[in-house]
C-alpha cells in the first residue's frame, strides 16, 4: 500500500472498493427527536454520547443525550454544549451501531450521520479544558483493559487488549531512553513500568485535567483512548486484533471488521501480532518512528477526507 514511502490514498480506496459491505439494513428512521444513551455504562461508552451536543450546536441546535453511568455527570461539565433534556423516544448508541448500516466511518462520525448532522473527518469526543503548557513532552500511558475484554477473551481473541510482555519491555526501553519526556500512566492500578509517574487511582475530573496538560497518548482501546482523542492528544493504538491487514484507516466501508468503528483514523495504530494494512508492528522502533511521525497517518489529516469517497 505504500508509495514513495508513504502509504497512497488511492490504495486504501482500493482495498475498500475490493470489500463487500455489510448485510446491515440502512437507518430510515429520523432521529431529530430522539435521545441518545448507550446500553453499556463504562467509561468509552459514555464518552461517545459527548459528541452529539457539540454536532447540533454546530447548527443552532440543542441535542438530547443521557446516561446513567456514572461518569455522565463529570464528562458533561466538561462539555460546553451539554443541555440537561430528555425525549420520549430513546435510541442506544451501540445497538444503532450493531443493527444499521450508519455509512463508514468511526463510531462518532456514524451517529452523526444517524442524526442528520455533518460529520466531521476527525471523530472525537467532546471535552474542553483550558489549554496547559508544555504538553509536548507529556505522555499518558494506559495499559489496563476494560470488562468488555473479558467477552472479547472468550469470543474473539485469547488474548484480546492484553499488552505483551515483550511490548511492556519495548515501552519500557522507549521511557528509559527518553528522560526529556514526562510519562504518567492512568487507570485502576499501575505497571511494572519504571520511570513512569503513578497518576493511577484519580477521579476523572483530576484524570482528565492531567491528559489535557499532555501531547501524547500510548495505549490500548479503552476509555482513556477515548478520553486522549476528545481532548486532540496525538494516539498511538496498541492493537493484537483484527489481523493487521484488516485494519485500513480511515474505515470507508461498513464491512464487518471487528474494531473498526473504534479505531481513531488520525491513530498511529501499532499491532502486536505483525504488521500490514495500514497499521505497523509494535516496537521500540516503531515507537521511535510513531512520535516522529514516520508511520501512517504522519500526524497528518490529509488522508481523513477519504471517508467522503464513495466506495
Amino acid at each position: 500500500m505504500q508509495r514513495g514511502g508513504r502509504i497512497a490514498p488511492d490504495s486504501i480506496v482500493d482495498h475498500y472498493q475490493r470489500l463487500e459491505r455489510g448485510p446491515k439494513p440502512r437507518l430510515d428512521v429520523p432521529l431529530e427527536i430522539v435521545t441518545l444513551t448507550n446500553t453499556g455504562h463504562s467509561l468509552g461508552d459514555t464518552v461517545v454520547l459527548t459528541d452529539l451536543p457539540r454536532a447540533a450546536a454546530a447548527r443552532g441546535q440543542t441535542a438530547s443525550v443521557f446516561s446513567q453511568s456514572a461518569h455522565f455527570t463529570t464528562l458533561m461539565s466538561f462539555n460546553p454544549h451539554f443541555e440537561e433534556r430528555v425525549f420520549p423516544f430513546w435510541a442506544a448508541a451501540d445497538r444503532l451501531i450493531a443493527v444499521f448500516d450508519l455509512g463508514n466511518g468511526h463510531t462518532f462520525q456514524r451517529l452523526r450521520r444517524a442524526f442528520g448532522y455533518a460529520v466531521d473527518d476527525k471523530p472525537a469526543g467532546c471535552l474542553v479544558v483550558p489549554a496547559q503548557p508544555g504538553t509536548e513532552r507529556r505522555f499518558v500511558i494506559h495499559l489496563e483493559p476494560g470488562r468488555h475484554a473479558d467477552w472479547q477473551r472468550e469470543q474473539v481473541h485469547a488474548r484480546a487488549r492484553q499488552v505483551y510482555p515483550e511490548t511492556l519491555a519495548a515501552i519500557q526501553r522507549f521511557v528509559s531512553a527518553h528522560p526529556e519526556y514526562e510519562f504518567f500512566e492512568i487507570g485502576g492500578k499501575r505497571s511494572p513500568l519504571e520511570g513512569v509517574a503513578d497518576a493511577t487511582g484519580r477521579p476523572l475530573a483530576e484524570t482528565i485535567d492531567l491528559m489535557a496538560s499532555c501531547g501524547y497518548f500510548l495505549g490500548i482501546i479503552s476509555g482513556p483512548l477515548h478520553l486522549a482523542a476528545a481532548l486532540g492528544l496525538r494516539l498511538i493504538t496498541i492493537i493484537n486484533f483484527p489481523e493487521p491487514q484488516q485494519v485500513v484507516l480511515p474505515t470507508l466501508k461498513d464491512a464487518g471488521v471487528i474494531e473498526s468503528e473504534w479505531l481513531y483514523p488520525q491513530s498511529v495504530i501499532l499491532h502486536q501480532e505483525g504488521a500490514g494494512g495500514t497499521v505497523s508492528a509494535f516496537g521500540r522502533d516503531s515507537l521511535e518512528e510513531a512520535v516522529a511521525g514516520e508511520l501512517y497517518p504522519y500526524w497528518s489529516d490529509e488522508y481523513l477526507s477519504l471517508i467522503h469517497t464513495g466506495v
